[in-house]
């Protein structure tokens, strides 16, 4: 060790080394172990309750297939919605392409048939190639589900133990700094997680009187598909009542097209984003509702889906770190200047 109580230096790049090697030859799985170390802190709230009176590993292997459980549920869920549903789909969108096709026979200005075609044709063709690509990555995403799973379980289990053995070999005033950041991460994770599902379950249970004074069918089928949209960044609901508004037209119901315009959009897609999801956030998360944002689309724009997680999370990490830096350097200066002021006193 060195003097002053200091870690040996090259003790340090040591392991420092090791870490790097190990992150960049699990690089291709780093994405799927920052997701579940993200998860993770969300749930280590439930683990604490279950550890009262279960053994800490079921604890965690018990949450995990829950997770398990309510992610496979979902995609299912989804799947029979929209297969159930499929000939009522495909209705409306031939009804579209009529209409389309009305229109282009009537010198009315609109895209051609030819076009349309082609650009149907294009979209089919993505999905195919998709679902090929889907198809030969399989296995990976095989594996990366399992190391999901066993990183989950790991971070569950481990979380609390973790955090503590590097708070506490830390010197007072860095560990103080540290907890003050992870407290900022864990409500903005809050924030990113729950308060992304409670907004979706709004945005059903708004939509569910609308689309009955909206006075089609499948009220249901299409308040859901509401709240599923919720879950999708950025295009949310809108991509949905986009979609039933050119469908209203297609059939002349142009009251249909105004409510969905004036009165749909602003309760179903606006409201829950606009006023719900900021209160929510504002209840747990320690960051302004415009940085999170930020956080969310830059995000996505430079890391994919899983920016969406680590964009606001990131902002939140330098918000907080800056708020404790400048409190540092307050109390250095503050320290300096007593210390300056006792030498002229004496």
């Amino acid at each position: 060790m060195m003097g002053g109580n200091y870690p040996d230096r090259y003790l340090i790049m040591v392991v420092g080394a090791i870490m790097i090697a190990a992150i960049l030859a699990f690089w291709q799985l780093i994405g799927v172990i920052i997701l579940a170390g993200t998860l993770a802190v969300v749930l280590l709230p439930i683990h604490r309750r279950f550890i009262r009176v279960i053994n800490p590993a079921v604890s965690a292997f018990l949450i995990a297939t829950l997770v398990l459980v309510v992610v496979t549920s979902a995609i299912g869920f989804i799947i029979t919605i929209f297969y159930t549903h499929s000939d009522y789909i495909l209705y409306i969108i031939n009804t579209i392409l009529e209409w389309v096709s009305t229109l282009a026979a009537t010198g009315t200005p609109t895209i051609g048939q030819n076009e349309l075609n082609e650009w149907i044709t294009r979209q089919l063709d993505g999905i195919s190639t998709w679902s090929t690509d889907l198809l030969y990555q399989a296995p990976m995403l095989l594996i990366q589900g399992v190391v999901f799973l066993m990183a989950l379980i790991i971070f569950i289990y481990k979380g609390d133990e973790i955090y503590t053995e590097i708070v506490e070999s830390l010197p007072d005033r860095l560990s103080s700094g540290v907890q003050e950041i992870s407290t900022t991460a864990v409500g903005t994770l809050y924030a990113i997680y729950v308060v992304h599902v409670i907004t979706a379950l709004i945005t059903f249970f708004l939509a569910i009187p609308f689309f009955y004074f909206l006075g089609y069918d499948y009220i249901l089928f299409y308040a859901t598909i509401a709240g599923l949209f919720q879950l999708i960044p950025i295009l949310g609901p809108s991509l949905l009542m986009i979609f039933l508004a050119i469908y209203a037209l297609s059939i002349g119901d142009v009251r249909g097209a105004a409510l969905i315009a004036l009165i749909g959009y602003p309760i179903v897609c606006a409201l829950p984003d606009l006023v719900f999801r900021p209160l929510i956030m504002g209840m747990r998360a320690k960051l302004n509702p415009l940085l999170m944002w930020i956080g969310f689309f830059g995000g996505l724009a430079v890391m994919g889906l899983i920016g969406f997680i680590l964009g606001p999370l990131l902002i939140a990490l330098v918000v907080s770190g800056y708020v404790v830096l400048i409190r540092e350097l307050r109390r250095t200066k503050e320290e300096v200047n007593g210390s300056a002021n006792h030498k002229d006193a004496a």
